[in-house]
């Protein structure tokens, strides 16, 4: 079983795109059974919209799709209305921030009454991290030490960074901080996937995708090439996102 815990559905304005139909192609063609889907960044700065119709893919694809929310947290107390909204009304899984497009530091304090509904919902919040002055993991790290009580996933293996040489940093906040998550896809570095399960535990390592800005399945590649035991490979692939979404296997079925 594949749980893809980070997707793309829509058309942005900064370039990208994918439809429902594109996605479960893709799964179909690469065995992934259900897939986290986040909103993309249109014209609608409050993803007001966005959030509705990932909602509508939850409840017409259910049990293989789990809808995140987006919001934008510059836009003040509106945005936080909605984030609740698509927590109650929308019945949406978790939050997705995006520093980078949204253009926040993660660990802003603009950042915190978000933060705060999701410790109210008991929701996990996946960041795109890796990016530098505004998600490095250092930052998503002190976040993570205000709200010890909500789960962070950081994207891309923490980095983001073919070079390495955030590695270490990110060694460094996994073992400090045990809400913080990392989820695998852009993650270019075997040993960082490979290490972490006997350093922190099987249980904080979660795959994803990206799609459809990555490649699915050189991704799904990457954690069956790595030397793991079949329990630690389960656990990346599945079992770690069943958890945090507090929800139960689904049964295969046709596409």
């Amino acid at each position: 079983m594949i749980i893809d815990f980070h997707t793309y559905i829509g058309e942005s304005i900064l370039g990208q795109s994918s439809t429902e139909k594109e996605l479960m192609k893709n799964m179909e063609r690469n065995n992934i059974d259900c897939s986290i889907v986040c909103p993309v960044k249109t014209t609608d700065p409050f993803f007001q919209e966005q959030n509705k119709y990932v909602s509508q893919l939850q409840n017409k694809y259910k049990g293989k799709i789990y809808g995140f929310a987006r919001i934008d947290p510059n836009l003040g107390k509106r945005s936080q209305t909605i984030l609740e909204e698509a927590l109650t009304s929308l019945h949406l899984y978790g939050l997705l921030l995006h520093p980078w497009e949204e253009t926040f530091a993660i660990n802003d304090r603009k950042v915190y009454p978000i933060i705060k509904i999701c410790e109210k919902y008991d929701v996990p919040v996946l960041v795109e991290t890796g990016y530098p002055w505004l998600s490095h993991c250092f930052q998503v790290a002190s976040l993570a030490e205000k709200f010890p009580k909500v789960k962070f996933i950081m994207s891309h293996g923490g980095q983001f960074d073919s070079s390495g040489y955030a590695l270490t940093d990110v060694d460094y906040v996994m073992r400090k901080h045990k809400n913080l998550y990392i989820e695998t896809s852009g993650d270019y570095s075997d040993e960082g996937i490979e290490r972490l399960p006997g350093e922190v535990g099987k249980e904080r390592l979660i795959f994803g995708s990206h799609f459809p800005w990555l490649d699915s399945e050189l991704e799904i590649y990457r954690i069956k090439r790595a030397k793991l035991t079949e329990e630690e490979r389960e656990a990346i692939y599945y079992k770690n996102a069943l958890s945090l979404l507090k929800t139960e296997p689904i049964e295969k079925s046709c596409f």
